[in-house]
């Protein structure tokens, strides 16, 4: 397996990657983990693929074990919308685990060289049943991280202008999915991801963080960027 899980002889999975603590398996023992985790299946992606598409039947939950991925929607004129980020250690689908059938809300993409577990419909509502504090993880996830996330863009997008939303956007995102490195903290994000996220256009997007350039806040890389002075990109929102 190339995300760092483990298997055992008969092709199960056995193990999660080194330092890998998904919030969704707090509060459980090693030997109850080790159980959830043998019903799962393990899937690669080797190029950028999205998973699961919105409107879809609700029939299989994902955790993140390697890569990134984003949770978005597409408008009737065919604008994607990002919604959400996803890093290693997070689930998807989560929609799955209600005890009636329902659909997907969002689509969920995956980043080139993504891995993820997944467990069907039947399996998940198996495993809430023994391990009840499952569902008590994956309430808290869905308050303090997705809804949290939800409450922040939306109070964003009412009350800031171009450039503060994509400031917004920058802090959450180097707070989720960024990683701290010499050069500042990395955030592997495009224009068109950005531009997405903030409801702004690409050309206001390569507008604003060329004056950030400028002005020393952020240098840009080719698909990604480094936050070198966050403390100036909050007096900017």
């Amino acid at each position: 397996m190339k995300c760092g899980c483990t298997s055992s002889t008969d092709r199960r999975v056995a193990g999660l990657p080194d330092r890998l603590r998904p919030r969704f398996f707090c509060g459980l023992t090693t030997t109850e983990i080790s159980s959830i985790l043998s019903s799962a299946t393990h899937r690669h992606f080797p190029r950028s693929s999205v998973i699961l598409e919105r409107d879809d039947p609700a029939e299989r939950l994902f955790l993140l074990t390697k890569g990134q991925g984003r949770q978005f929607a597409v408008t009737r004129s065919g604008r994607k919308i990002i919604l959400y980020w996803l890093t290693a250690g997070q689930f998807f689908g989560g929609v799955t685990i209600l005890s009636a059938p329902s659909q997907y809300l969002v689509s969920t993409e995956a980043e080139p060289g993504s891995c993820v577990l997944v467990w069907d419909r039947k399996t998940v509502r198996e495993l809430m049943s023994r391990f009840p504090v499952l569902l008590d993880n994956a309430l808290s996830v869905a308050v303090t991280e997705h809804i949290a996330w939800a409450i922040s863009a939306r109070i964003s997008l009412m009350s800031d202008d171009a450039g503060g939303r994509i400031a917004n956007l920058l802090l959450s995102l180097a707070c989720g999915i960024g990683k701290v490195c010499p050069d500042g903290v990395e955030i592997r994000v495009g224009n068109e991801d950005l531009a997405a996220g903030a409801n702004v256009t690409p050309f206001t997007v390569s507008h604003t963080l060329g004056e950030w350039q400028r002005e020393g806040i952020l240098t840009k890389g080719r698909g990604k960027l480094f936050l070198q002075r966050p403390e100036l990109l909050m007096d900017s929102k």
